[in-house]
Parts: C-alpha cells; sequence; structure tokens
C-alpha cells in the first residue's frame, strides 16, 4: 500500500479485502496497474479502480483503461449514496479483474 497525499494505492488483492470503515478513513483508494504472477513478476494490467468519497459523502467509482501509461480513459463511473453500495460494486470489478 503506497499513500501519495490524500489518494492510497493499493493491489487488486488488497482491494478485494477492503471494508466500509476503511473506505471511510482513507477516503480515496486506487488500484495498482500490475498484478503478481505465479513466478514473482508483474504482470501488466491494463485497468485499474478508483473508490473516493465526495465532499456531499456521496461515493464515486470508476474503472480505468491505462491508455498508452500513464494516460488513461474512464470507461465506467458510478455514483452511490453510500459507502457500502458502491464498495460492492467496487469489490464485483476488482474480482473480475483478478
Amino acid at each position: 500500500m503506497h499513500y501519495y497525499g490524500n489518494e492510497t494505492i493499493m493491489s487488486l488483492d488488497q482491494a478485494v479485502h477492503l471494508r466500509p470503515n476503511e473506505v471511510r478513513v482513507l477516503e480515496w483508494v486506487r488500484t495498482y496497474e500490475f498484478l503478481e504472477n505465479s513466478a514473482g513478476e508483474d504482470d501488466p494490467v491494463p485497468e485499474f479502480l478508483e473508490i473516493r468519497i465526495l465532499e456531499a459523502g456521496a461515493v464515486r467509482i470508476r474503472r480505468n483503461r491505462i491508455t498508452d501509461f500513464p494516460e488513461f480513459v474512464t470507461e465506467r463511473e458510478e455514483v452511490h449514496p453510500d459507502v457500502e453500495a458502491a464498495l460492492q460494486v467496487f469489490l464485483d470489478w476488482a474480482e473480475a479483474l483478478l
């Protein structure tokens, strides 16, 4: 896990274990763009996810595709009224990437 300003960057393996209270404390989580393979090497993953609490208390999740690193486009974006609803979709997306 790494911290950059108010953003926390973690692996997909870590992200699938996030709990609502952790998202509330961290406020903004983004996943890595790499997954470790069975040989212990990093394989690039062309997508990464974000979950972020907005000022109004709503929670935005995004599924981003890397076009030409570090450039990316947002493929999906959803805003949910609470962390629990947003986190479930975020976790579903993370599982699909694993």
